[in-house]
């Protein structure tokens, strides 16, 4: 975040507010009088810090970003087996890709994608694609050990993470199913990795 905003009390008290209201409302319906009474401050106090709705939701899109980049990096997935190496990944993407708030953070950046197509690319940014890196990484190494069989360890990492998420997160931002459970995660995450092991086994 710029232009000295940076730990300012009065700007992260907007920035909840605001970030209360879009998740809540969505970009059109959101006003930036409903976001300066979420937030408690003055209509003048937003404006010194925001010109307008636009800015609110690109600084809200950029502060949900960086949280997602600290939760994705906050521990390391590797374990003792690739097996299980495979199977933290996978449900380490359940929870970060598929928590209720990036779901609905996905929604209205998906739906203002036109107005908006940088915000899309930050998201992507900081979400999936971390994880992306780090499994193709991992992957480079398993692969020098023998232990996997994968060339293209960019493309190795993609077919996995489509293979766990597969349907479930279409499900889930359309509203058709909720985030599946602990249990109900483990079986499906369970039957893409042994699924990809298959695949990428060495000869």
């Amino acid at each position: 975040m710029t232009g000295g905003r940076e730990d300012n009390p009065k700007v992260e008290k907007i920035l909840a507010g605001a970030r209360q209201v879009f998740l809540q409302h969505g970009y059109g319906a959101a006003t930036t009088d409903m976001v300066q009474q979420a937030a408690g401050v003055s209509k003048s106090t937003v404006y010194s810090y925001f010109p307008g709705k636009d800015a609110l939701f690109a600084a809200v899109v950029q502060t949900e970003c960086e949280r997602l980049v600290g939760d994705v990096h906050r521990e390391r997935v590797k374990a003792h087996t690739v097996r299980e190496t495979l199977l933290r990944m996978g449900e380490k993407l359940f929870e970060t890709i598929l928590a209720p708030s990036v779901l609905a953070l996905l929604r209205i950046v998906i739906a203002e994608s036109p107005r908006f197509p940088h915000l899309g690319a930050a998201v992507r940014e900081a979400g999936a694609l971390p994880l992306q890196r780090e499994l193709a990484d991992y992957l480079v190494e398993a692969s020098w050990h023998g232990e996997l069989r994968a060339a293209d360890t960019r493309a190795a990492a993609r077919h996995f993470i489509g293979m766990v998420l597969h349907d479930v997160q279409m499900d889930c931002l359309l509203g058709q199913r909720p985030p599946p459970a602990a249990a109900d995660t483990r079986t499906i995450v369970e039957a893409a990795v042994d699924a990809f092991l298959r695949a990428y086994a060495p000869l």
